[in-house]
């Protein structure tokens, strides 16, 4: 068998469901030439999804992460803005960035690339990304995912105009 006879499906699927946190995860590390094409496909299955990056060090990528999720969500469409879907991401992010409390993200510059996906009420997080570890010509790779079933505002209702 070769990498070539999987599809993408065979990646996203848990007991034959879509997975949030794998789509998510996906759109995180797929190659930068293949994003728009990505994201295109899951959109036509019912996801609604962006990708973005952040990169600096220590509180200053923190923030740059927050802050560049809530724009490229909001503008990608994939939460309303409203307070509630805005405090959703931000815990989305905030478990998704468990492992980048660590002392090398203070003192290490990184990049990071971030999928954001929703479908219904759902929403995930993915980070995914290098460390430089200063004095040395080695990349630390690091990773987080944040998942909330049941938080983003039900605007059903308000959409059958």
């Amino acid at each position: 068998m070769e990498l070539t006879d999987f599809r993408i499906s065979d990646f996203i699927n848990i007991e034959g469901k879509h997975s949030l946190g794998k789509v998510a995860t996906l759109l995180s590390m797929v190659a930068d030439e293949h994003d728009d094409d990505l994201t295109a496909a899951f959109k036509k299955e019912g996801f609604k999804c962006v990708i973005t990056r952040a990169g600096g060090k220590g509180e200053q990528l923190k923030n740059k992460i927050l802050r560049n999720c809530l724009g490229a969500a909001i503008k990608g469409d994939v939460i309303d803005d409203t307070v509630q879907d805005q405090r959703v991401l931000t815990r989305c992010v905030e478990r998704a960035m468990v492992d980048f409390e660590g002392p090398m993200s203070s003192i290490s510059g990184a990049g990071i690339k971030i999928g954001i996906v929703s479908r219904g009420q759902h929403l995930s997080v993915s980070l995914y990304g290098k460390l430089g570890i200063p004095g040395l010509d080695v990349d630390h790779e690091i990773s987080g995912m944040g998942i909330h079933y049941y938080g983003l505002e039900d605007n059903t209702e308000n959409n059958t105009e």
